[in-house]
């Protein structure tokens, strides 16, 4: 039955694509170098010898004096996926539909550090999880 709502979907769509693909973003942290990491001790030029540059860099822990700690952020991605699009067109009325099966969160890690830029601590994960309760405005500025 499901084959033929299948085909006859197709028959009456204007068009049906599919495709594949596969991308990348950086090469993955791997464990070891982020267990060589000692917190207290590693400062932010150290982890970043040891990781390269990061993705994003965030603002945390402001405190009254407005002076603040960072967290920075490296994500990678090596994934494929397979993707549909389906247009249908009759008369005065048109309409498409797109999917993509590929995975939508992102591996990776993220470090803080305090106003000294001692690192303070580290975690592994899904982009989502790390930076769940991390977004926020910059600090204002000490400006004039």
């Amino acid at each position: 039955m499901k084959s033929a709502w299948l085909a006859g979907c197709c028959c009456a769509a204007g068009c049906v694509t599919g495709s594949y693909e596969r991308g990348s973003v950086d090469e993955p942290i791997v464990d070891s170098r982020l267990a060589d990491l000692q917190v207290g001790t590693d400062d932010l030029g150290s982890c970043l010898r040891a990781l390269g540059a990061p993705h994003r860099v965030f603002e945390v822990a402001v405190g009254p004096d407005l002076e603040s700690g960072m967290a920075l952020l490296w994500v990678w991605r090596a994934e494929s996926g397979f993707g549909v699009q389906v247009s249908v067109s009759a008369r005065d009325l048109s309409a498409s539909w797109s999917g993509d099966f590929a995975g939508a969160d992102l591996p990776g890690c993220m470090l803080w550090f305090g106003t000294d830029l001692r690192l303070e601590g580290w975690r592994r994960g899904q982009l989502g999880e790390l930076l769940a309760g991390r977004r926020r405005r910059p600090a204002p500025s000490l400006g004039d």
